[in-house]
């Protein structure tokens, strides 16, 4: 085995013909100016040229890897390379998501979260009717319920997917589990100094109007009993009036005026979806067409989700605990926290669920302290992962490195400690 990594005339860039010797298995720091060639030294040569040679020995395709302008490279093991690219852009992703963290805890919330019964109060423990090798399957096979010990109600079993706001069964279902809605801005989408006839609704041409507010909203005043003028300026309207306008005829918010009244079934009758429920459901449905949003977000605020106010997940996978704590305590609070918690955990769970929780704790306390070694103890399970720094990214990504159990690998780190409050250990 080579003690050293042997680079001879690198010469790509701003490289002139270096040759140097690196030691194996060491920590190594490369500093020098900016622009003194370290990136395209360690990158562009080292790091590309150790992914070709592995693929090469591989017997895999190596055309699209170029040979970078070295002579030669000798005594190099498999590269990977943590740059300061901070590439995972998804709302739905967070520290607690990257690092899988929040996957162990929401298997330990789920085999060991006791809920309140929503019929008597009675704080109701796990069935574990779960076997170890569902314990980490995201969809169960179907099992028995739960009866409340209290009053006998029976309620439905949580499992791990009702623990994460990126699955149906858990995810808000106001919010999909982002946390956020957005909500139209009512004065950029309706100018109530205007009536109807006049153009008071943005987007509304003259079919618009003469087919909604000649026709069916008229329908509706008929069908509900209410006045309805399309001459008349909006912000005139009465309540009711204004609400079935805005929010249509199934809207909480218009229905709580008339809560005997079933909803029109036809145009004829007056049925409307209302303006702003049309445009927040034509706004879903292209959520995965950045220029239509782009093109319409002139017409929205960002706002926290009014019903489970940023937590994501539904009413009751946040009402459940372990030792007073919800899964959403356990994302609010510093991962330094979070570690000290799980360590006095142990104390207070029953002999027969240390059993279930003991290897959920093991691997969970080793990510934890994996991630206070890094440096980045400070931050919470919780914080989405576009508003990470560039340097918090990496250390992330180094900390899942760092418990891989691979040998022999050569790490190409770009300025690690930046932004770091502590320093990384050298193991």
């Amino acid at each position: 085995m080579p003690t050293h990594i042997q680079i001879h005339n690198a010469r790509l860039h701003n490289l002139r013909n270096i040759s140097l010797s690196i030691p194996r298995s060491q920590l190594v720091v490369f500093t020098g100016l900016s622009g003194s060639g370290k990136s395209t030294l360690l990158f562009d040569t080292l790091h590309k040229e150790g992914q070709r040679q592995y693929m090469e020995s591989l017997g895999l395709v190596t055309d699209q890897l170029a040979k970078p302008a070295v002579d030669s490279i000798t005594g190099l093991s498999p590269s990977i390379s943590i740059d300061q690219h901070l590439s995972n852009r998804s709302p739905r992703s967070t520290v607690g998501t990257v690092t899988e963290v929040f996957t162990y805890l929401r298997v330990l919330f789920a085999r060991l979260g006791r809920r309140p019964c929503p019929n008597c109060g009675t704080g109701v423990p796990p069935s574990h009717n779960l076997q170890d090798e569902q314990l980490w399957d995201e969809d169960p096979p179907e099992v028995q319920t739960i009866a409340c010990p209290g009053c006998g109600a029976v309620l439905p079993e949580l499992g791990m997917a009702n623990f994460s706001f990126n699955k149906p069964e858990g995810a808000c279902p106001t919010c999909t589990g982002l946390g956020t809605v957005h909500q139209p801005i009512l004065s950029a989408l309706v100018n109530e100094n205007l009536s109807l006839n006049q153009g008071a609704i943005t987007g509304w041409e003259e079919f618009h109007i003469t087919h909604y507010g000649g026709n069916v909203l008229k329908n509706a005043a008929e069908y509900y009993g209410f006045h309805f003028d399309p001459e008349q300026p909006v912000g005139e309207y009465a309540p009711q009036v204004k609400d079935f306008l805005l929010y249509g005829m199934n809207n909480p918010i218009f229905t709580r005026h008339y809560p005997d009244r079933k909803p029109p079934k036809t145009n004829a009758q007056g049925r409307f979806e209302g303006v702003v429920t049309n445009l927040i459901r034509r706004y879903n449905e292209h959520a995965n067409d950045p220029r239509y949003r782009e093109k319409m977000g002139k017409l929205f605020h960002l706002q926290t989700c009014p019903d489970c106010r940023g937590a994501r997940l539904k009413a009751d996978s946040r009402s459940v605990t372990i030792d007073n704590m919800s899964i959403i305590d356990t994302g609010q609070i510093p991962l330094e926290r979070l570690a000290t918690w799980l360590e006095y955990l142990p104390g207070t769970i029953a002999q027969a669920e240390m059993q279930i929780a003991d290897p959920i704790l093991v691997d969970l306390k080793e990510r934890l302290r994996r991630l206070v070694d890094v440096g980045v103890g400070y931050l919470t399970l919780e914080r989405s992962s576009p508003s990470l720094s560039t340097g918090e990214a990496q250390r992330l990504r180094l900390a899942s490195l760092l418990g891989s159990g691979l040998t022999g690998v050569l790490y190409v780190l770009d300025e690690p400690t930046i932004g770091c409050t502590r320093a990384i250990p050298s193991a």
